[in-house]
């Protein structure tokens, strides 16, 4: 049997970026043999083992063949006799198809390399219509390259278009859209992943001008990697913002943070006052989930006007208001509560007289 490296890691190899994961490809092995050497099979819709060692994926050299509609629907053969050609033809990008021997040759069947020295994101074959799963992928090796200056094959745009008007990109699981947008919006440039996809016309019901910032988005990320700021930069805006939400999957925490960005920024169109401070400090529960509004805080700042209050200044009412302390004295809850209430306003009311 022969095994090659293949995709991501030869393409990040010769482009000088660092190389996460390693994929391994076996030509000319049988599951039997693999087993016998002590890999152990973790795939369920075709053969992927991982070495006994590294725990590294290997995955035996296979064909496919269109039999449903979405990105599950194929049907898969692995036979012995299936050539390292007929695996890359399967492959999406030419740059994702180039292959490196034991001896550090490369086996290019398909241009990956010219590709790779034009900074062209081309398709391998015709075949590439034929899994949806495709424009959101090409959508992110786009903002993950930007800033090596690739740019998407004009034939390559024409086959995504097809797939989106298709109707296929419906038959996509909502963990698989997010798991492909939270990847890109870990690039440097991830607000290529949402403008290449609104090019396509992709989820046109969601990626529209007024759902989505991403100019905001865009300034986020020349400053703040954390994924979750840049999400609530993109889409805090909206109104349709849970329907936003809900379509591209995003886990709890994103949502709440999105959520949260949202009522900052519409707090920030009010007068301020101590009764409107409180109001955000509960709805948002602040004080008890600080991070996650001081999260929310940074990406509202990069949608419009500066916050009224700042950072340092919501580390302030944080620390003023986490020092009132419930009278204990009073025996009924609602009447803690009450006073609790009442003496926090008096301490805010205080400290936005000195704030003036």
């Amino acid at each position: 049997m022969e095994i090659y490296l293949v995709g991501g890691a030869v393409r990040d190899e010769i482009l000088n970026i660092e190389v996460l994961e390693k994929d391994w490809v076996i030509v000319g092995a049988s599951e039997e043999e693999l087993t016998k050497r002590g890999y152990k099979k973790i795939g369920k819709d075709f053969p992927v083992f991982l070495h006994p060692e590294t725990k590294e994926e290997y995955a035996l050299a296979r064909k496919e063949r269109k039999s449903g509609k979405g990105h599950k629907g194929f049907e898969f053969s692995f036979g012995t006799n299936v050539t390292l050609e007929e695996d890359l033809f399967r492959r999406d990008l030419t740059i994702n198809a180039i292959a490196k021997d034991k001896n550090g040759s490369l086996i290019d069947p398909y241009n990956g390399v010219r590709d790779l020295e034009k900074k062209i994101l081309r398709n391998v074959s015709s075949a590439f219509v034929e899994d949806p799963l495709r424009v959101l992928r090409v959508a992110r090796f786009a903002s993950k390259l930007k800033h090596l200056e690739f740019v998407i094959d004009k034939e390559t745009l024409k086959l995504m278009k097809k797939i989106s008007e298709s109707g296929e990109l419906d038959t996509l699981s909502k963990e698989r859209i997010w798991m492909e947008t939270h990847k890109a919006l870990c690039t440097n440039n991830p607000e290529i992943f949402f403008s290449t996809l609104m090019e396509v016309n992709a989820f046109e019901e969601f990626l529209q001008e007024n759902y989505i910032n991403l100019s905001s988005l865009k300034l986020a990320s020349r400053e703040i990697k954390d994924p979750h700021v840049r999400w609530s930069a993109l889409t805090a805006q909206t109104e349709n913002l849970e329907k936003l939400n809900t379509a591209f999957n995003a886990p709890k925490e994103f949502s709440e943070i999105a959520q949260i960005c949202r009522k900052i920024l519409l707090f920030n169109d009010t007068r301020i006052s101590s009764e409107s401070l409180m109001e955000l400090v509960k709805i948002t529960d602040f004080l008890r989930k600080p991070s996650r509004f001081y999260k929310a805080l940074k990406a509202s700042s990069y949608n419009g006007e500066s916050s009224k209050l700042g950072n340092k200044n919501w580390q302030d009412i944080e620390n003023i208001l986490s020092g009132v302390i419930a009278d204990k004295s009073l025996t009924e809850g609602k009447l803690i509560a009450k006073k609790l209430n009442e003496d926090r306003l008096a301490a805010i009311e205080s400290y936005l007289k000195t704030y003036d």
